[in-house]
Formats: C-alpha cells, sequence, structure tokens
C-alpha cells in the first residue's frame, strides 16, 4: 500500500477531481484588458455593472449547499477513521475518498493536509472519551463507574488503534484536542480519586500511572490481529484486579507517576 507524503496530499487540494490540474488563462485576461482598456461612458458602466462579467465565473453555482459540506466532511471523517484504525495513518488519500464515497478533491477541501485529517479524527476520539467519562461519573457507585471507564476505553481503543503510535510521537496538538484531553485529564482525576476514597482502588496510584497502563494494553491491541480483542480484555480484567486493595501486599517501588512526568516522558521519547 503507498503511502501519501505531506507534499503530495497537499498538491492533492490544488487539482480537481479528475485529478487534473486547473489552467491559467493569465494571457486571455491581459489580452481582453488590452482591447477593452479606452475610457467609459456612463451609459457603458451602466451596461456593464448589469453584466456578468464572463472572465469571472459563478461560484455561487458551483459552492456546496451547507448541508452537503457537512455530510461530506462526516463521511471523510468516518472513513478515514475506519481505515486508519485497519490499515494504519499511511493509508493513501484516493482510498479514504474511495471508502467516504467522494472525490479526492473533497477530502483536500475538508483537510488540506494528512496531518489536520489525523488531528481531526484525534479531536473525535477525545470527545468520546470526555463523553465516556462523564458517564462513569454520573454513577452513583464510584468503584463501578471507574471500572465501566476502564472497559469503555479499551474498547475505545480498538476503534483507535493506529493513532496510538501517532499520538505517543506528537508533540503539538490542535487547540480543540488540547482543551479536551485537559477536561478528560480532570475528569479521569476525579473518577480515581472518588474510587480510592470509596475504598475501591489502591491508593498508592496516580491518573498518570493509569495512563501508562492503558498506553501498554493500547500497544498490544494495535499490534494484535483478531486475538487481540481477548489479549485486550484478558489485561484490562488483570489491570483492575491489580487496582484493587485487596491486591496490595507490598508498597509500590517509585512514587506515582505525575502527567508532568509522563508529558516530559512523550517528549523525550519524541524528539529522541
Amino acid at each position: 500500500m503507498k503511502k501519501d507524503t505531506e507534499g503530495e496530499f497537499r498538491m492533492r487540494a490544488k487539482t480537481e477531481d479528475s485529478g487534473v490540474a486547473p489552467a491559467t488563462d493569465a494571457p486571455a485576461q491581459d489580452q481582453a484588458r488590452a482591447v477593452d482598456s479606452g475610457p467609459r461612458t456612463s451609459d457603458q458602466r451602466t451596461v456593464e455593472a448589469r453584466t456578468p462579467d464572463s472572465r469571472t465565473p459563478d461560484r455561487s453555482a458551483s459552492k456546496p449547499r451547507r448541508a452537503d459540506a457537512q455530510r461530506n466532511r462526516l463521511r471523510v471523517l468516518d472513513a478515514a477513521e475506519a481505515l486508519f484504525a485497519r490499515s494504519g495513518s499511511g493509508v493513501p488519500v484516493e482510498e479514504i475518498a474511495r471508502e467516504a464515497g467522494v472525490g479526492v478533491g473533497t477530502v483536500c477541501r475538508n483537510f488540506p493536509t494528512k496531518q489536520d485529517l489525523l488531528d481531526a479524527v484525534l479531536v473525535r476520539m477525545f470527545e468520546d472519551l470526555v463523553t465516556n467519562v462523564r458517564s462513569a461519573l454520573a454513577l452513583d457507585d464510584p468503584g463501578a463507574g471507574f471500572e465501566a471507564y476502564v472497559r469503555q476505553l479499551s474498547e475505545l481503543q480498538v476503534r483507535h488503534r493506529a493513532l496510538g503510535q501517532h499520538m505517543a510521537r506528537q508533540l503539538d496538538w490542535p487547540a480543540s484536542a488540547m482543551a479536551a484531553r485537559a477536561e478528560l485529564r480532570g475528569g479521569v482525576t476525579t473518577l480515581l480519586q472518588r474510587a480510592q476514597a470509596a475504598g475501591a482502588v489502591r491508593d498508592d496510584i496516580s491518573p498518570a500511572d493509569l495512563s501508562v497502563l492503558f498506553a501498554g494494553i493500547a500497544q498490544i491491541t494495535s499490534m494484535s490481529d483478531v486475538t487481540g480483542d481477548a489479549l485486550r480484555t484478558r489485561y484490562v480484567a488483570i489491570l483492575l484486579d491489580g487496582l484493587r486493595p485487596a491486591a496490595v501486599s507490598n508498597p509500590l517501588p517509585a512514587q506515582p507517576l505525575t502527567y508532568d512526568q509522563l508529558d516530559e516522558i512523550t517528549r523525550r521519547h519524541a524528539e529522541g
């Protein structure tokens, strides 16, 4: 499978769906200006104001309706998410367009670069995670809410299996993704603290520790084929059992990880 480079993805935004770059007609325009450069009478100016300029395309005729444009954007996002999950983030733009049932130009107009498309799928993933943590916080039982979120998170990782490594390498995310991530971290912190206060989760675990543990499950999910789902549920069960207070027999070595420390580790790994 051929992967798109960033330059190739940008070039597609400059062509029509047929793949032919639009030709320029600058010489014809210059000639028209030269022939028609004499002084204008008031009558001529009135006629010209009422007559469409044949050199200017009618953009209103070709401009897609707002609802259609929104539907096309969602179709592209759905297709990209599904293909990234199956084949990784190097899927060619032609395949994304074919899966979405739109032209290549439609993909490029909505997402001028491959990074723009990856970021949009990433934002969608964070929004789904925020929805899950809100639902977990709404449960009356803190322990049940925490366990529900862990299981939902592992299931979401299956949908976004190709984004795990991309997220580990990316240092700068769009503002919308950063806002969703901040809400997500706050929600997970509250969820964990409630479960710890209720005695459902051991108290020597931090939210950042959870992120590292979840990343391990995401890694095995991204590397596995059909058997990966059985492995995923196995490791989720081990994770939940290991987080219960009854599992504590010896103090854990080192101190719980903080989000700042996790971000620094991620940054060093990406830059190295």
